[in-house]
């Protein structure tokens, strides 16, 4: 046995004493692990991504989205200078290269461009927006998409 060490509060022997450092350093080597935590999963889109279609679109990369009821339109404005148009219940969907936006004197843009069948013409105006057909939301802009020369109105909103 070791030498034992005995005052009015406390009783300590050797044995004791090697058995604490034992546990400490144990502790202490333990803490400076090197092993490999484990990794986390890759972020992945949130569940309602395949539901929203806000955040699909999003993620699909439009900036401008915009329908219209009456005759009824969607239009997406894509970061990588493209538009979308789909018209008359989904019976066309066309893709069009997006020009540079023309300024008009009122505040928003103008699109002119083609693909290979349609002319197309979107004219974007900044103001408060609201399609009774949509719904009771209301929108950043009013949307006029003329597609060789046909008119659809409706609103839309940045994403």
């Amino acid at each position: 046995m070791g030498a034992r060490y005995r005052d009015a509060d406390a009783a300590f022997d050797g044995y004791g004493a090697r058995m604490i450092r034992a546990l400490l350093l144990t502790l202490a080597l333990a803490a400076c692990s090197t092993a490999p935590k484990d990794e986390l999963p890759p972020p992945q889109m949130p569940q309602r991504a395949g539901v929203d279609p806000i955040v699909a679109a999003r993620a699909e990369g439009v900036v401008f989205r915009a329908q219209g009821a009456s005759p009824d339109f969607t239009l997406h404005l894509y970061r990588d200078n493209r538009i979308f148009v789909s018209w008359d219940a989904g019976a066309h969907r066309e893709h069009f290269p997006a020009s540079e936006p023309i300024l008009p004197t009122y505040r928003g843009r103008v699109f002119e461009t083609r693909n290979e069948r349609f002319a197309l013409r979107v004219d974007i105006r900044d103001g408060p927006c609201r399609d009774e057909a949509l719904g009771t939301q209301v929108y950043s802009a009013t949307v006029i998409v003329s597609i060789d020369g046909v008119e659809r109105r409706g609103c839309g909103r940045e994403l």
